[in-house]
């Protein structure tokens, strides 16, 4: 007796959007901890560590939005639904640090979420299952 393959993919999408949700509560909290100075000072004294923090983090959000949404499109544009919409509060996100008193809006930073968006989403994208023969 063989699998159900379109409901062993029901079920995987459900895991990738559930790591999801987790992920977006993990955000959550970098971010307050950075609105309230409660980032460790290595984090903020180490060279690069940010922005490769940025890449790592905003990339794995992506990573996992593009395998919960499957090959989703973002209409009259073709662009990958999960990753656009991460790449876009990323975007809105680094924008607001402008009005904060204890942020700051940096490009470098935007530019490392903006890539790790873009390779993260391409990692996660979906592949073909390849056939075997028994």
């Amino acid at each position: 007796m063989g699998t159900d393959p379109e409901r062993d993919g029901k079920r995987a999408v459900r895991a990738w959007r559930f790591a999801l949700a987790g992920y977006v509560v993990l955000l959550g909290i970098v971010s307050g901890l950075a609105y309230t100075r409660g980032l460790p000072l290595a984090v903020l004294s180490t060279p690069y560590l940010d922005k490769v923090l940025h890449f790592l983090l905003l990339g794995g959000a992506s990573f996992l939005a593009r395998r919960a949404t499957g090959d989703a499109r973002v209409p009259r544009m073709g662009l990958p639904a999960g990753p656009s919409v991460v790449g876009l509060l990323a975007t809105i996100e680094e924008c607001a640090q402008k009005f904060s008193p204890v942020r700051t809006f940096s490009l470098g930073d935007l530019a490392a979420n903006l890539l790790g968006v873009v390779v993260f989403g391409w990692l996660g994208r979906p592949r073909p299952r390849s056939r075997r023969s028994d």
